[in-house]
């Protein structure tokens, strides 16, 4: 369960099931006094999360050679009054020494098969990886 406290304004404060805050505001322009990251943000920083998660426990010890795991996350909005979601794109990036094809297996596992929050949005995902600088197909 999550708990969120209005602060006053449009900023909020949740907290987790395990005693985590986590503040949640508007950008100034939007009426909000950007006191935290917005709620799309959290959302998609909760994605980041998760994906990197599974790729890191589907992965383990395989990544002692990584010097760089990166997740980007950009969305693409509907015009519309909601400004829903209508895509993400997941951009990994590692640099270092791992199994390229077990990296990509364990990309795509995430995003297809165990990642809770990708499974819980409406939106498409589209991840991409980049390893040492290099554009790879999944």
């Amino acid at each position: 369960m999550i708990k969120s406290i209005w602060q006053g304004n449009k900023t909020f404060t949740a907290q987790s099931k395990f005693g985590h805050d986590i503040i949640s505001d508007a950008p100034v322009a939007s009426g909000g006094d950007d006191n935290g990251p917005s709620p799309v943000e959290l959302m998609l920083s909760g994605l980041a999360g998760c994906t990197g998660i599974d790729v890191t426990n589907i992965m383990k010890e395989r990544l002692a050679d990584v010097t760089k795991f990166e997740i980007t996350v950009d969305d693409e909005r509907e015009d519309t009054t909601s400004r829903a979601v209508k895509h993400v794109t997941l951009t990994f990036v590692v640099e270092g020494e791992v199994d390229l094809k077990k990296l990509k297996r364990a990309i795509s596992l995430s995003v297809e098969k165990y990642c809770t929050v990708a499974h819980s949005l409406k939106a498409s995902i589209g991840p991409k990886l980049f390893y040492n600088g290099t554009e790879e197909e999944l």
